[in-house]
């Protein structure tokens, strides 16, 4: 079905390869996994199986990608429409019309598909991803999860041979999530669909992938079955590496095999965290919002202390990223009223706070103005006139020293993600407000982010983050929103709402029940196990 001979490919602003792969074949029916940490070369093969490289990237190329038998270097992305779906690793940018149904049903009436036909993929495309409710909303009303999914259905709807996607479940609470795997296994068991998926959170994948093909640094560093290969990742999920404390060989690739290796065995609870956090930072009180005639949050009473780091989490559409611009200033608020360090928007003084403040947004490429990310850099670094060294404490977190001369668009998602969370966090902000920050991160920068977001609270920040990675959540939170309905329907300590719940559980917990939240308790308490587990 696919066959990569050869590959070479460098970006024009680039001055080393991004991809380099000798020999790899797919065949039909399979379902591979590519993974890698970020900048590792997932995109750029995806985007050269899609014929995006080299027509619409430019760059050098050479060596030869044959899908389906055409040559891609003969054949323009609209040349393999009928036969490859690609969704992106941003489909806020791969939206084109106004409303969800003539997303879906565009790219079938450009291929000539009858008003019968397309009526009838475009309904079957929205029931396979839950989004029929969906149908006649504006696109601009979705959230990122909600815009995930319609460019999900428009692919699906095309009933290609060949699915391509690049962190499909990024911006997906966890239902969503397993309903988009569940649809996927679907397509590869019952219909013989080749599914190539790159991803970051491989833990729910692993178990799936038939293949699972790991790159770094633009080179292909293994390839063979999940089982085989995933010890060899330079990042293991989560699995792997509580598989390699465990000393299980080979890794339990999914909960249901970790829980029968563990059998009765049981570990003595670790004592948890909790930060009631100091002085009260930001309120809302009574905040209702609406977007046209639709309530996206009612009647919403929360308050925020110094001191304290609080995840909020919700399905797609709950109203998390409103909650968060309302208490910036941002949204528009019907009802009700928000104090920011005592002011409320619309005030000269509370426009001044908003200097003590370190926003990133769920599309991060807007912190970006620059042509080069140093320039971001220091920009951020002389509006909160910090010393030098707070820019090159950032640059090191998030690994960003071979980027600083590149164009932010040049950039990857998660390159870019790296580099949002590193121009707002530079300096030493009052409040600190980030949403959706995992996007696109690997496991290291994910720990690295937790302790810094950890340290920052611990010196007196106010930390609010909005996430549907759970396991990030459970590691970071010292108190958990979760939304639902509009409202808040749930909030406490991780353990209390994340780890006695059926969705939203972290995998720990999931494992060895609520009172773990993470690999760490597990690792914490693992030398009082006896007998030793085997």
């Amino acid at each position: 079905m696919i066959e990569v001979i050869e590959l070479r490919y460098q970006y024009p602003a680039s001055q080393s390869p991004a991809l380099i792969a000798p020999h790899w074949f797919v065949g039909e029916g399979e379902f591979v996994l590519l993974a890698g940490t970020t900048g590792s070369g997932k995109t750029t093969l995806l985007r050269s199986l899609v014929s995006l490289v080299p027509h619409f990237y430019g760059g050098w190329f050479g060596g030869r990608v044959v899908i389906g038998g055409r040559d891609t270097r003969s054949h323009r992305p609209a040349d393999l429409a009928d036969l490859v779906g690609y969704v992106s690793q941003e489909p806020e940018a791969q939206t084109l019309l106004d409303r969800v149904a003539d997303e879906v049903a565009f790219a079938l009436e450009n291929l000539g598909y009858s008003a019968g036909a397309v009526a009838a993929r475009v309904e079957e495309a929205l029931d396979l991803l839950g989004i029929a409710h969906l149908r006649e909303r504006p696109i601009e009303s979705l959230s990122g999860g909600e815009r995930q999914r319609v460019t999900l259905a428009a692919a699906l709807a095309l009933r290609p041979r060949v699915l391509l996607l690049d962190e499909p479940t990024s911006q997906l609470d966890p239902w969503a999530a397993e309903s988009v795997l569940e649809v996927l296994r679907r397509l590869v068991d019952e219909l013989g669909v080749t599914v190539i998926l790159a991803e970051h959170r491989l833990d729910r994948l692993l178990g799936s992938a038939t293949r699972l093909t790991v790159l770094e640094k633009g080179q292909l560093l293994a390839d063979g079955p999940p089982v085989e290969t995933a010890a060899l990742l330079p990042d293991p999920p989560v699995l792997v590496q509580l598989s390699q404390a465990l000393g299980w060989s080979p890794p339990a690739l999914t909960v249901a095999d970790a829980k029968r290796r563990l059998g009765r065995h049981t570990f003595p609870s670790r004592a948890k965290r909790y930060v009631a956090g100091g002085e009260v930072v930001l309120t809302l009180e009574g905040v209702t919002c609406q977007r046209g005639d639709r309530v996206v949050l009612r009647d919403i009473d929360v308050v925020f202390r110094r001191g304290s780091v609080t995840v909020i989490v919700g399905r797609n559409g709950a109203g998390k990223t409103t909650l968060v611009r309302a208490a910036l200033g941002l949204e528009p608020v019907q009802r009700g009223r928000v104090r920011l360090f005592g002011y409320k928007p619309g005030e000269p003084a509370f426009r001044q706070q908003l200097r003590r403040v370190a926003y990133v947004p769920q599309f991060p490429g807007a912190l970006l103005l620059a042509t080069r990310l140093a320039d971001d850099l220091e920009l951020a670094r002389r509006s909160r006139e910090c010393a030098h060294d707070a820019v090159q404490a950032m640059v090191d977190m998030f690994e960003l020293a071979p980027l600083l001369s590149a164009h932010p668009f040049d950039l990857s998602s998660g390159e870019r993600q790296r580099a949002a969370l590193a121009v707002a966090l530079i300096g030493t902000p009052d409040l600190i407000v980030l949403d959706e920050p995992t996007r696109g991160l690997n496991l290291a920068v994910k720990r690295r982010l937790v302790k810094e977001l950890r340290q920052r609270a611990a010196r007196g920040a106010t930390v609010i983050i909005t996430t549907h990675d759970v396991d990030f959540a459970a590691a970071v939170a010292d108190r958990i929103l979760l939304l639902g309905n509009s409202t808040i329907i749930a909030e406490g300590a991780p353990e209390q709402v994340l780890g006695e719940s059926f969705a939203y559980a972290p995998l720990i917990s999931r494992i060895f029940g609520p009172a773990f939240l993470d690999l760490e308790d597990v690792l914490h308490v693992l030398a009082a196990v006896s007998p030793p587990l085997d």
